[in-house]
């Protein structure tokens, strides 16, 4: 399994892009960043778009993919999954014909370029070679974490933003994780806004990892606003684990 960092801050400034990883140049882990960081075949390549919520920083990047692969032509459908409440408010508020095109319409309604999966809590579902399971994370809007397991191959588990959580954990406890991509956002002294806000900071990390018997041996860290991220990375050797370090731009995974 590859995963290639398209973006992996908790906000956009110079050199900094929003939360989007490949997998095996086909799934994708979020969708904050995709066509400023991928060539024209890999855009094609794309055929799922597994989101965790609807925030703006880990969904922008759709719209344009969508409308590059209707102007070329590619004959591409891309197929957005995540829960019932995130796929609503992608249609209601993004895909609506006002704020953009309807493209579960373009460019035809019998062969779009866009489609809509529902992802069930608990559940799991096979796409393409892959078994995912979605289970819910605190966050402040309905948010999903996921557990991508290749047949045959590695497993991975993915969660965008998450505060303090329990049912995610447990689900990733049940199953042999290879790595963890999971957020921290906010320094420690920074973490009443942290638990306002619905993010995690290095020590909030630590008793998240520790709610699980077996942590997963690879753990990475994404999301750190760029102006705290310095302050953020010097407050991670203090966990006591030699596994976690953040993700950059452009790095790639081989899982």
């Amino acid at each position: 399994m590859i995963i290639k960092v398209l973006g992996a801050s908790g906000s956009e400034v110079p050199g900094h892009y929003c939360p989007a990883f490949t997998v095996d140049g086909k799934i994708l882990l979020d969708a904050g960043t995709i066509c400023i960081s991928l060539n024209i075949t890999e855009e094609s390549n794309i055929r799922y778009i597994l989101l965790t919520h609807a925030h703006f920083d880990h969904i922008k990047g759709i719209p344009f993919l969508l409308d590059n692969l209707v102007v070329r032509e590619t004959g591409s459908t891309v197929t957005v999954m995540s829960g019932q409440e995130v796929i609503d408010d992608l249609k209601q508020n993004i895909f609506n014909d006002r704020i953009w095109p309807d493209f579960t319409r373009i460019p035809t309604p019998d062969a779009p370029v866009l489609r809509f999966g529902i992802v069930r809590p608990g559940d799991e579902e096979t796409i393409d070679g892959y078994r995912i399971t979605a289970e819910r994370v605190s966050h402040t809007v309905p948010s999903y974490g996921y557990i991508l397991e290749k047949e045959g191959g590695k497993t991975i588990a993915y969660s965008g933003d998450t505060g303090p959580t329990d049912l995610f954990w447990k689900k990733v406890d049940t199953r042999n994780v290879n790595c963890l991509i999971v957020e921290t956002s906010f320094p420690n002294r920074m973490e009443e806004i942290a638990l306002q806000s619905g993010h995690l900071t290095p020590s909030l990390l630590a008793k998240e990892i520790a709610k699980m018997k077996t942590p997963p041996p690879r753990i990475y860290l994404i999301h750190a606003k760029p102006q705290h991220q310095q302050e953020i990375e010097k407050e991670i050797p203090a966990l006591g684990r030699e596994d976690i370090r953040f993700l950059t731009k452009g790095e790639i995974l081989k899982i």
